[in-house]
């Protein structure tokens, strides 16, 4: 019998990158389960993504959502997410989730260490989208394309606007799908960027890139999780040095795209 599964944690509005994400989620779900709003579900499935962090608002509205559920008697899973320096207040609901995945090694290093809990590593969902190959494609021709950054000072994200950097191609990760963006990365040179789905997107399109963190430790965590040398900046005012480098290792990157591919898959 096919369970219907409700599911939180919708992003979409944000950037094409997470638009990706939701759709896959939604279509892995719907190959067994029969998804469903309102109240009358039996399982809950909450895209943690990228708000898991730091006590969030969006961490503790996600985590209630989870509470609800359980002490409603339904089981509920927290997927796809990062987890980063959270407090101890949903400690015994984190033991009460009937599945928890996350993206990278750093995110399950906190949940073991901070809150004694084991959780799976899978890819971020953007991976597996469907590839839409009718979807307008630009040409970049070559060109280094780069796309926003974090300030860490400031805590929030901007896009150079002067100096060397500024003058690489801008791509707004907000201004078009994801099927267009991947296929559009694929007549670049290299990608520079600050945003976790921007370098996901590299992935696919099988570019080599330079990552700058951002405001957690995803990008971080995926690279430590690879086992591959692939530097990850703290400022983007030293990513323009780092693109020949980038460029010279595009066989490394192939074997890093090898490894991402045979990653195990994430399976409800």
């Amino acid at each position: 019998m096919r369970q219907k599964v409700k599911i939180e944690g919708n992003h979409s509005a944000y950037h094409c990158g997470s638009a990706a994400v939701f759709s896959a989620l939604t279509r892995i779900l719907a190959e067994n389960h029969d998804i469903v709003d309102g109240e009358n579900y039996d399982a809950l499935y909450v895209n943690g993504e990228g708000s898991m962090h730091h006590d969030s608002g969006h961490f503790s509205a996600k985590m209630e959502a989870i509470k609800a559920a359980i002490e409603a008697g339904r089981k509920a899973y927290l997927v796809n997410t990062v987890w980063q320096q959270n407090g101890n207040a949903y400690d015994l609901t984190l033991t009460q989730l009937s599945g928890l995945t996350v993206r990278e090694v750093m995110s399950q290093s906190d949940l073991k260490h901070r809150h004694g809990i084991e959780a799976d590593i899978f890819l971020d969902l953007s991976y597996y989208e469907i590839i839409d190959q009718n979807a307008e494609e630009l040409d970049w021709s070559g060109k280094v394309l780069i796309t926003d950054f974090y300030a860490h000072e400031l805590r929030m994200w901007y896009r150079v606007t002067s100096g060397p950097l500024a003058e690489r191609t801008y791509v707004d990760l907000r201004a078009q799908n994801w099927s267009s963006l991947v296929k559009s990365m694929q007549t670049c040179r290299a990608v520079i960027s600050g945003r976790h789905h921007a370098v996901y997107a590299a992935c696919v399109a099988r570019r080599p890139f330079v990552a700058v963190a951002g405001n957690t430790h995803k990008i971080e965590g995926l690279k430590r999780a690879s086992g591959f040398p692939i530097p990850v900046l703290y400022s983007a005012r030293d990513a323009n040095a780092m693109v020949r480098w980038a460029i010279d290792n595009r066989d490394m990157f192939s074997e890093f795209f090898h490894w991402m591919d045979e990653f195990p898959r994430w399976r409800p």
